[in-house]
């Protein structure tokens, strides 16, 4: 894969790389700032989902720099004809490679991906307090679709104003 940011390579995941994702994603939950869920799946669930899925229906690709996984994104299409002309993306970047251009470059190798496959369009939640992601989103060309209002609920202190509960955006993009 072709490097798009200074530094950074963007390449399709490996199985070992599943620790070192896995990491990052742990940390990335950690923040509860981002992600839906608790907590990523298992190291060796994530390793054997690398190894073993259909590279037609899935794809997994990792940032690099120095040698360390700095960012990570997935695609999956389902098993449904109506619906295989659709991947669902999830995307993460670790906290220092965040507004150095990682992200784009990993929707870029989604973009290569995708083209290659027959995927049309690239669909994703994102939480709407992640004004960082929107906009990125947003500036590659993906339009709101939908909001979940008050679909994530936030820790047991609330979020920002005391907010218990935050929206989930809907967004998808056409490649065609």
């Amino acid at each position: 894969m072709a490097i798009d940011t200074v530094g950074v390579a963007f390449r399709r995941a490996r199985e070992g790389d599943a620790r070192s994702v896995t990491a990052l994603l742990t940390g990335i939950y950690g923040e509860w700032r981002y992600f839906v869920g608790d907590a990523p799946g298992s190291e060796r669930n994530l390793a054997l989902r690398i190894a073993h899925d259909d590279p037609s229906r899935s794809y997994y690709c990792v940032a690099t720099s120095g040698g360390s996984v700095v960012g990570w994104a997935e695609l999956h299409r389902s098993p449904a004809w109506r619906l295989e002309h659709v991947a669902v993306l999830t995307l993460a970047v670790a906290p220092p490679a965040r507004r150095q251009g990682v992200g784009r470059g990993l929707l870029r190798a989604c973009y290569e991906w995708s083209e290659a496959v027959g995927v049309q369009k690239i669909s994703l939640h994102v939480r709407a307090g992640n004004e960082a992601a929107l906009r990125l989103y947003a500036a590659e060309g993906f339009e709101v679709e939908g909001t979940e209002r008050d679909q994530i609920r936030l820790g047991p202190e609330g979020g920002e104003n005391g907010a218990t509960f935050e929206d989930n955006v809907i967004m998808g993009k056409w490649l065609t």
